[in-house]
């Protein structure tokens, strides 16, 4: 499950990157204004189009089709280059559609779609950990463009660069840039159509049913949606320091339709980069991961504590889940204390 969850996280995930054409005299505040523009447009219009994918040396083309308005987003992605592979995004969660294999997130973190970028309503929230500039303009997808960029202020996280269409402000292009301003990953539409509005068609899956067989995520027993992750507020597993500017945002735990053993999911953010931790226990399985592993901007580490996996992924530096992954702690009185807890009638 949390495999087809990160392939699905970095199908979803994008960027784009190289020197405006123009330069203008940056300023916040005309940043912020392009920046809430973005978030109205990406979240409330309607369109379809193609773009180019491109994370570390994989090359994607992907086509979109996204619905706004009153009724909430809707959106599908669809790979047209590889085998095929689907992402649907409703109100009820997101559907990962992948050669044989149809696995469903219905937990509230992934209600809503993180295309291409997540950025938070209250632009205020960035200004802590980012420096917000215009710099300038140039040309993308056939149409004249403001270019955004956030920037960091330490190498914790990365920093973005946004191509807004200057007539409406919505993405054409963007890059996620490492320390040194060179991009991780990148998109860019090659082709993007504003609609009025887009048939109920367009966002019905087109693989076949036969091409899937179930998967313990989607036997009749779990009405194709594997249980929520239940909040949790006491745990034995903490993190016991954190980069700067980051928070939890969300501590769950769930169990696999498969019947394994729970695992607790906790969600770090800054308002814009957010790091997953995992912890399961392993018994007699192999730990997914020791050390580290890259994609595009997606880094991931991998650790084992006693009888645990732990696995940290995150859109941010290697060094940040790094930090994060060793200071992730077991109290042996506080899972003691929690069970029995659990236990009572």
């Amino acid at each position: 499950m949390k495999r087809s969850l990160l392939h699905c996280a970095l199908l979803a995930l994008a960027t784009g990157s190289s020197p405006p054409a123009n330069s203008a005299q940056p300023t916040v505040e005309e940043a912020k204004r392009w920046l809430e523009r973005m978030i109205q447009t990406t979240q409330n219009l309607s369109y379809e189009g193609t773009f180019i994918y491109v994370q570390g040396p994989h090359v994607e083309a992907m086509r979109i089709v996204h619905g706004g308005g009153q009724d909430g987003e809707r959106q599908r992605l669809v790979s047209l280059t590889g085998p095929l592979r689907e992402i649907l995004v409703t109100r009820n969660g997101v559907t990962c559609l992948l050669p044989k294999q149809h696995t469903t997130f219905t937990d509230s973190e992934y209600r809503h779609s993180r295309f291409p970028i997540s950025i938070p309503r209250e632009i205020s929230q960035l200004e802590n950990q980012y420096d917000l500039e215009t710099v300038g303009q140039d040309r993308t997808a056939g149409v004249d463009a403001q270019v955004v960029a956030i920037k960091p202020r330490d190498n914790l996280r990365y920093g973005y660069r946004l191509w807004l269409d200057r007539r409406n402000g919505m993405l054409l292009r963007s890059a996620i840039l490492d320390d040194k301003g060179y991009p991780v990953e990148q998109l860019m539409f090659t082709d993007l159509q504003i609609k009025d509005r887009i048939d109920e068609t367009a966002f019905q899956p087109s693989i076949p049913k036969q091409e899937m067989e179930p998967t313990p995520a989607t036997q009749p027993a779990a009405t194709a949606n594997p249980p929520a992750g239940v909040p949790i507020t006491h745990s034995a597993w903490s993190v016991a320091r954190l980069p700067d500017g980051f928070v939890k945002i969300l501590h769950n735990r769930f169990t696999e339709t498969s019947g394994r053993h729970p695992t607790e999911h906790m969600v770090f953010g800054d308002g814009l980069a957010t790091v997953s931790v995992f912890v399961e226990r392993l018994d007699d399985a192999s730990p997914l991961l020791q050390g580290e592993s890259q994609l595009g901007s997606m880094n991931a580490f991998g650790t084992k504590l006693g009888n645990y996996q732990v696995l940290v992924v995150g859109e941010v530096p290697a060094a940040t889940v790094r930090s994060i992954g060793a200071a992730i702690s077991y109290n042996p009185e506080v899972a003691k204390s929690t069970a029995e807890e659990e236990s009572k009638p």
